[in-house]
């Protein structure tokens, strides 16, 4: 298998998302990374269309946060991010710390969604046809 990190290494999963706005909004300057993310929640939304969605917070904190993060202290971004019209769900329930690197991948008309950890390998894996960013927000996360 080929290494499938394209586009969260190139930081080009943005204007992959149904509202990159929300994204765009609070990272003016930069770009998010998805490499490294802490995977909080993983949940299968069942109805018309079969949706995912991940919970995680990004490994970087925003070099030019919004004031009122600074103000409040936080040092952590967390992302809710669904995939809509899923398929071929592929997933392991992670132990551990839930670490690894999010990589989505155009795949024709759909994307390939593959969260690897180490050392277990591939924890998830979907098809989906559009990605949607549902929330961003910040925390401040205690660090050890």
């Amino acid at each position: 298998m080929q290494t499938l990190s394209l586009i969260s290494t190139a930081l080009l999963w943005i204007d992959h998302v149904l509202n990159p706005k929300t994204i765009t909004s609070i990272y003016s300057t930069e770009r998010p990374s998805l490499a490294q993310v802490q995977l909080h929640e993983l949940s299968i939304i069942c109805g018309g269309d079969l949706q995912c969605r991940l919970r995680f917070d990004l490994k970087d904190f925003l070099i030019d946060a919004p004031i009122k993060w600074v103000q409040r202290k936080y040092n952590t971004v967390q992302l809710s991010l669904s995939l809509i019209q899923t398929e071929l769900i592929q997933c392991t329930i992670p132990n551990g710390s839930g670490i690894g690197d999010l990589n989505i991948v155009p795949d024709g008309a759909r994307f390939q969604i593959i969260f690897p950890t180490q050392p277990k390998g591939i924890v998830f894996q979907a098809t989906a046809t559009w990605l949607h960013v549902d929330s961003i927000s910040g925390y401040q996360k205690e660090l050890s």
